[in-house]
Formats: C-alpha cells, structure tokens, sequence
C-alpha cells in the first residue's frame, strides 16, 4: 500500500498546492485484488475527466509529462498516474533532453489536479532497438536510471515517486532489482520497463515478473504498455499489480475519418475488464472492423493477409518485408 503518513510528512513542507494531497490520497484503493491488476487507461490532459467508463470502469488514468510541458491552465481529473515519458525521449532522441529537476518541477506543478496517487521516475529502456539509438549498452541504462531515481528522490517530491526495473533478459531484472538495494522498500510498487512490445509473447512476460517475485515477492509490479494479449494470461495478471495501456487509441492514426475517442476508450476498458477479471458473460463482442485494434478476427469469405496495415502505407514492400521488419521491431 501507499504510506499515506510519509506521503503527509513530505506535503506539509511542500507547496500549497500540494497540501491537500494526503487528504483525497485515500480515495484510491491500491490493493489490487489476486489476479486482476489495476488498470490505468492512457490519456490526454483534456480527455482525462471523460475518459473513464461508467460502466467498466479503469482504476485511473496514465497521462504523459510530455503531453502537460506545454500546458499552461489546469485540468480535471480524478485518479491518475504521471508518467515520464521515456519511450519518446530515448526511443526518438537517445537521451533526456529535460533534466530531473524539470520532471520534479512538472510533478510539483500538476499535483494540485485532481488525485495524482505516484508518480514514475525517468528510466532508460533496454530493448535492442533502444540500445542502438543510445549506444550504450544495458548495465549503463540500468545504471542511469537508479541515478535519475535517486535524482528525483533527494528533490523531496511531494508524493510517491514509482522506480523502474529495467532490463530484457530475465537475469538482467534481477540484477537491476538487487542494484537497487535497500531503496525498494517493503511493498513498494514498482515499475517493470521494457515489456510493452512483447505484448504477443506472455509467457516471456510472465517469465521476467516471476524472477522479479521470486526475490522480491513483496513488490507491487506495474507493467507498462500491456494491452489485451499479455492481460489475457492467467500469470501475468496474477503477477502484475497494475497496468496501463494507451492502445485503445492507435486504430485512429490509420482511419481516414477517426472515430469518436470517449467511445472508443470505453470499448477498451470494457475490453480490459473482461480481460483482467476472465469474465466470458462480460466480454463485449470484438471483431477486427474500425475502431478495434485488437479484437478477434473475422471469418472473411476471401482470402486475407496477417498483417493490418493500409495498403497506401505499405510503401511497395511485399507481405514478406513487412513480416521480416515486424521480426526485427519483436527482438
């Protein structure tokens, strides 16, 4: 759980707009029950008061520092999670072109909105693809991301800050977990980095949380990016604590005409909900048509390719080169 009374201790020296933080941190449940993690639904800033289902509802919601830097006026929003946004920053750039005091400013400033329950530390990602736009390898990457953590840590934030294991191998979690040390604190909950594109491989995913569990059994583990593939299996869920997911909005990038979001973002949690709870009676009918970006696949009457991709964005590639550079993006 949350310790609410360090959490107090830290918001009564800190600004006023983060006094009433320990009061409304208790509004949200963090004890997740066996086997259905909580669910943090990606968001925007201006969809975060809407986008909530009200009849499968999301634990919260998971906005992007990187979608708040050129905010300027307040938003509504009930329990959320501020992420760092480091996928697009390393991923794109090789590096963090804001330092840990601009994230720790970014934190303080948007505390007052709504109930931001953690917060997550900037981590460095460690899959191969990351490696080549860095050029470093993965001790150095695990290595930066504790010093950020503990960066952010001696700003006295004014809330909960969420470390991030990182690693690709499961070896590599482990030693990330014991370079940590004493820093991870019984219970705490802790971010698993680097699992979003195995979304398609569960067992890989389960493999790596339970070598993390088999240490620590203790932690809380959020994995990030886990959509309906990796949730559908029995041992992720029951190894994850919590999740989020801002797939339900990629079929819009290739709609020429692109659906409603609300509805779309409550098809998901609907889709989500009866994933992580194994309810048959609740799964809302998913097919492959628009606005579905993950349901099951049709019994077309002609025959069909594997792969889901406009043709104007195939860029003259055959189904062979789009097979063999969608191999090279799973490694």
């Amino acid at each position: 759980m949350l310790d609410v009374g360090a959490t107090a201790m830290i918001v009564t020296a800190s600004s006023d707009s983060a006094r009433n933080h320990p009061a409304i941190a208790n509004r949200l449940c963090t004890e997740s029950s066996p086997g259905v993690p909580l669910f943090f639904i990606g968001s925007s800033p201006s969809l975060a008061s809407k986008i909530i289902s009200p009849d499968y509802p999301a634990t919260g919601v998971m906005i992007s520092v990187n979608a708040l830097r050129s905010r300027i006026s307040d938003f509504e929003v009930g329990d959320w999670i501020i992420d760092s946004g480091a996928f697009t920053e390393i991923s794109t750039y090789g590096y963090y072109r804001y330092p840990v005091e601009e994230h720790f400013g970014q934190i303080v400033r948007w505390v007052k909105c709504g109930n931001l329950v953690i917060a997550v530390a900037q981590d460095w990602m460690c899959e191969s693809f990351v490696l080549k736009r860095t050029g470093l390898d993965i001790a150095t990457h695990q290595r930066l991301t504790i010093e950020r953590y503990d960066q952010l840590i001696s700003l006295d934030p004014p809330m909960s800050i969420m470390p991030v294991l990182q690693g690709y191998r499961s070896s590599d979690y482990i030693s990330h977990l014991q370079q940590y040390g004493d820093r991870l604190q019984l219970d705490s909950w802790v971010g698993v980095g680097s699992v979003c594109r195995r979304n398609g491989k569960p067992d890989e995913v389960a493999d790596l949380l339970r070598g993390i569990k088999l240490l620590r059994p203790d932690l809380r583990l959020h994995g990030f990016g886990l959509k309906m593939l990796a949730l559908e299996n029995a041992e992720v869920r029951k190894l994850l604590h919590s999740c989020d997911s801002m797939a339900w909005s990629y079929p819009r990038k290739f709609q020429p005409n692109p659906e409603p979001e609300i509805p779309m973002a409550h098809n998901y949690q609907q889709r989500i909900h009866a994933a992580v709870t194994d309810s048959v009676q609740k799964r809302v009918s998913a097919t492959a048509g628009a606005g579905n970006g993950q349901g099951r696949k049709p019994k077309w009457s002609h025959p069909t390719e594997p792969v889901r991709l406009p043709v104007k964005f195939k860029n003259g590639k055959s189904l062979e080169d789009l097979k063999a550079i969608a191999k090279e993006w799973d490694k």
